[in-house]
């Protein structure tokens, strides 16, 4: 279904012009369906975007396929249907109009028209209009309803937009509170004849919505050829949909090994001093697993295209309803076991990652994970041995900390696949304090297997002494006919990490 030179050569973009009132999200919505965070501009205030700006969208980086126009937002509408009305030649045809007889009605010299004419002019030029509905608002207003009304008579085909869906209603303090218009809207489109819809939000990105709305555009355009590349385009966003997800998986995959196959180990220490070495190796061993932690949310975020940019060395955000904290280990998040994920002054706040329109706030857990590492509940996060034949101290984290370190890498997969790239300032997507476990008992059966074998773990150093519990018998050739198992190599049992993660981070349809 490959394109030759002559069909690319043919080939002429679908020109789509995005209109709406103002502040309604079309910059947003453009910004998320091209993974750009940095198209145009955006912020809470009234006429952000003051002239048409364009995104080409191209295929496998060769073909432009689209030409996406961004356009100022609708100010004057009611003020336009009255000038339009009043028009000599338009009261001539009782009231009959097109979209030549909107562009004459607009004052070419009244300041105030100027955001609308030149949205009314990109509308002229383009093949097909989006308009962008703000599900939050009332569509009665009537600026929205003038809007809707001489968009009827522009003789181009018009696909409606949802943006700023939410949620239907919620609850505050025991009350229902109103969050979308959603039926409103759906009344009021098929009031004025606008039967082509789609929900696509700027802020919760959805894939199957996003494939949705490209094949309503190949429905809006006659050219064959265009029809045929837009839906080459949508193969490629699923092919690279998939990519995202599987590069995802492995890298929570390897995480998951590094930490549980991981161990610090001390020789020649004392009787004496044992337990005061303990606790600075237990320390080392947290410091690691944070570091190595961080070091793939920083992978997941390159890999969903969020910039990672500040981080807050003060204090991390622990969730929406907390304040931020200087000192994570204070009294209260001892009791409660839950740690947030301090680092000291080596990493500071390492973990709370602020980025181009995506705050991840990821104190208090890793949940009864590194819970109590200072003073007294250590146990709940460390597995820790010292052997006083050989005088060897090792310590390694417990079966729960891999669990929950599985269960926020999961979850940050989830909130940056679902992630707009709307607003920077947007409110932020917040990893909850205790995400939600998966129940994936192969994936633990199989990290509990591959935490025996130090060798699998790049963040060991240095050789192990000899002993039973650091030396792997099942590289010794034939021994996988007595276990009836077979030695996976690292990069084997990242691979089989990732098939079982597959349960909770799914490929898309």
């Amino acid at each position: 279904m490959c394109l030759t030179s002559e069909q690319l050569s043919e080939l002429k973009p679908l020109v789509v012009a995005v209109v709406g009132p103002t502040n309604e999200g079309k910059t947003s919505l453009l910004r998320t369906l091209t993974n750009d965070p940095d198209f145009g501009h955006v912020n809470a205030f009234t006429g952000t975007t003051v002239r048409a700006e364009i995104q080409k969208v191209f295929y496998r980086g060769i073909a432009e396929i689209l030409q996406l126009i961004d356009t100022p937002g609708f100010q004057t509408s009611s003020e336009i249907m009255e000038l339009v009305l009043e028009s000599p030649e338009v009261e001539a045809r009782r009231g009959e109009y097109c979209l030549a007889d909107i562009l004459n009605a607009i004052p070419l010299d009244d300041e105030d028209f100027r955001h609308d004419l030149r949205a009314w002019r990109e509308i002229e030029r383009c093949d097909v209009v989006v308009f962008v509905a703000n599900v939050a608002e009332d569509p009665n207003k009537s600026l929205l309803k003038n809007t809707l009304i001489l968009l009827q008579h522009i003789g181009k085909p018009t696909l409606v937009a949802y943006n700023n869906l939410g949620d239907a209603e919620r609850l505050t303090q025991g009350s229902p509170v109103r969050e979308n218009f959603r039926r409103e809207w759906d009344e009021t489109l098929s009031r004025n004849s606008f039967f082509l819809v789609q929900q696509y939000d700027a802020h919760r990105r959805s894939f199957q919505d996003e494939i949705a709305l490209f094949e309503k555009l190949v429905a809006l355009t006659r050219n064959s050829l265009t029809q045929r590349v837009l839906r080459l385009e949508m193969q490629e966003r699923r092919a690279h949909e998939r990519r995202r997800l599987n590069d995802s998986r492995t890298i929570v995959a390897e995480m998951l090994l590094d930490v549980a196959a991981f161990q610090k180990e001390e020789t020649g220490v004392e009787l004496s001093d044992w337990k005061e070495r303990q606790k600075a190796l237990e320390g080392t061993l947290r410091e690691t697993v944070l570091k190595r932690e961080h070091e793939a949310q920083a992978a997941l975020l390159e890999t969903w295209g969020f910039k990672f940019g500040a981080l807050d060395r003060e204090a991390l955000v622990v969730d929406d309803d907390s304040k931020e904290r200087d000192d994570l280990f204070d009294d209260d998040v001892k009791k409660s076991g839950a740690v947030g994920a301090g680092v000291g002054a080596t990493l500071g706040g390492i973990l709370d990652v602020l980025s181009a329109g995506l705050t991840f706030g990821t104190g208090l857990t890793i949940g009864a994970l590194l819970g109590g590492l200072v003073g007294g509940g250590g146990a709940m996060a460390y597995n820790s041995k010292y052997d006083r034949k050989y005088k060897r101290l090792s310590t390694r984290v417990q079966k729960r900390v891999v669990e929950a370190l599985a269960a926020r890498g999961i979850e940050l997969v989830h909130k940056l696949q679902t992630r707009g790239k709307a607003m920077e300032d947007a409110t932020p997507a917040t990893l909850s304090a205790h995400p939600q476990r998966a129940e994936l008992p192969a994936l633990s059966s199989l990290l509990e297997s591959f935490a025996k074998n130090p060798a699998y773990s790049k963040l060991n150093s240095g050789k192990f002494a000899l002993g039973l519990d650091h030396f792997d018998w099942r590289r010794i050739p034939g021994a996988s006919l007595i276990s009836g198992e077979d030695y996976k190599t690292r990069d084997e049992a990242i691979a089989a990490l990732a098939e079982e993660l597959r349960k909770a981070i799914p490929d898309v349809d």
